[in-house]
């Protein structure tokens, strides 16, 4: 009996202390969520401005175990109507419940047991924003949120948009199909939200209209990335996107499939001391139209070297531009980047694209491009006086390209599109094979092309005041002379170039 009593005193004990400090955390959790909304509306106008979008939290009602509250996100009006009166702004309501820590309830059901500050389970709330939203879902809520919130107060939340099957028909007898499987994201970040993480995947989207017999689908769509706050008070790291095929079918009146295979792009913001280093990379694993395989290609452009304080004085340029009017003005933004791109432009940056290649049953063509600037001179202006010479002299330290083009491979790709627009194979390959024919030929009688191994190709190089087309060197002058491309007199001081009169053969 004494056993029992003691037993039941503890279990009493751990009641009223957790009592106690659920009451306590939920008391703490309103203060701290007032905080982190405000945390969160600073970065949302900095970093999106034109997005008009704020957060609020309104009804806080605080309970022992649980809190209801309402999450609000007011998008601003930016436009009018044809009347020029001034759109309302619109809200977008999460009904929230917040089941306290350091147990929440909420992660109990799941035996998830570790200490928390609270799990809030959000849900849309209907309104006339949402209204043609909810129609989709058939009165559901379309976005179900569940976010656990640590005594670090780090964030993670897991976000579940509903499946929808919705059919609309005209009075003519026409029909819209909406087919969405649904998706799951989660989204994690630190208290600062100085740091994130994010992933989205779903099955299948998409849309079709069975009386014209259209449809476009979307299947295997995964979205991640990782980034954090840098040194320059830009956000670093990666981002992935993909699609596992996009399909169109009837689209533009033709029966048959288009479809893309394998869509990706993938970017990568990286620094070190004093730089910024951007690659972004699209490719594609099949193209095929009307039955014909066009192959697979990839492009990667490279931005190295930007010079970090720069960058983060042009961005903070772009969003000062932004936020100065209450209404987005179009010529204000371009202003601000036209004014504020030569910053971009500052110690030495580079850019490539590396490589720009395309692939099909008949080989592959590349196409590598590199140029590394020079610091842009300090009087922009003088820059619009200057004679092509003078600029390339003034602006590129060093400018690479190399291109290789098999030429089967390009007769491939051109009768298949001549096969495209309903031409004979037979007539459309000797007619390509005839174009290429003759391209190669012109290309290498101007010495502008090379002809080896059945690979049509092209090699520049430019680096102190040389230049190497091919097999040829020559100075700057003399390949511009050349080419048309300035005359025989320095533009600077009119007196006679002594390359003018040097035979470049």
């Amino acid at each position: 009996m004494k056993k029992s009593l003691v037993a039941v005193s503890v279990i009493v004990a751990l009641g009223a202390v957790w009592t106690g400090a659920s009451w306590y955390t939920g008391k703490k959790l309103e203060g701290r969520l007032d905080s982190f909304i405000a945390k969160a509306n600073t970065e949302l106008k900095k970093e999106f401005p034109e997005s008009g979008i704020e957060l609020q939290a309104k009804d806080f009602k605080r309970g022992v175990f649980s809190s209801d509250v309402r999450l609000i996100l007011n998008i601003k009006a930016i436009q009018s109507n044809d009347k020029g009166v001034p759109l309302s702004n619109e809200e977008i309501i999460f009904k929230s419940t917040i089941a306290h820590g350091p147990f929440p309830v909420a992660n109990l059901k799941t035996f998830n047991l570790a200490p928390q500050m609270a799990s809030i389970h959000s849900e849309l709330e209907q309104s006339n924003t949402l209204k043609e939203l909810f129609k989709l879902t058939e009165g559901k809520s379309p976005i179900s949120l569940d976010t656990s919130i640590s005594y670090g107060r780090s964030l993670s939340s897991i976000m579940n948009l509903s499946p929808i099957n919705h059919t609309e028909s005209k009075e003519n007898g026409e029909k819209r199909v909406l087919s969405f499987s649904g998706a799951k994201i989660i989204f994690d970040t630190n208290r600062d939200l100085s740091a994130f993480s994010f992933s989205a995947k779903s099955d299948e989207l998409s849309f079709s209209d069975p009386t014209q017999k259209e449809s476009i689908i979307l299947k295997s769509i995964d979205l991640s990335g990782e980034s954090k706050k840098g040194n320059f008070d830009i956000y670093i790291g990666n981002q992935n996107y993909s699609i596992g095929e996009i399909a169109m079918h009837g689209i533009s009146g033709e029966s048959d499939e288009t479809s893309l295979k394998g869509f990706k792009i993938t970017s990568d913001l990286t620094e070190d001391k004093d730089n910024l280093n951007i690659k972004i990379a699209y490719s594609v694993d099949g193209v095929k139209v009307k039955n014909i395989d066009f192959g697979s290609g990839k492009f990667v452009l490279g931005m190295e070297k930007l010079d970090g304080e720069s960058v983060r004085k042009f961005t903070q340029a772009y969003h000062d531009s932004l936020v100065a009017s209450d209404e987005l003005s179009y010529d204000a933004t371009s202003y601000a980047v036209l004014n504020n791109l030569h910053l971009l432009l500052n110690k030495n940056p580079q850019f490539s694209i590396a490589p720009f290649s395309w692939k099909n049953s008949k080989g592959e063509s590349a196409v590598d491009f590199k140029l590394s600037l020079q610091n842009i001179p300090e009087e922009k202006n003088a820059l619009f006086l200057m004679g092509p010479e003078k600029m390339i002299r003034t602006l590129v330290q060093d400018l690479s390209l190399r291109v290789s083009v098999p030429k089967t491979m390009l007769v491939e790709s051109i009768t298949q599109a001549d096969i495209l627009d309903g031409a004979d194979k037979a007539a459309a390959e000797a007619k390509a094979e005839q174009q290429v024919q003759m391209l190669t030929q012109e290309g290498v009688k101007k010495k502008v092309l090379t002809d080896e191994n059945g690979v049509i190709g092209l090699n520049f190089q430019y680096a102190n005041d040389k230049v190497k087309l091919n097999n040829k060197e020559s100075s700057l002058h003399e390949f511009l002379l050349d080419n048309g491309l300035v005359n025989s007199y320095d533009d600077n001081n009119g007196e006679q170039d002594p390359h003018g009169d040097t035979d470049s053969e």
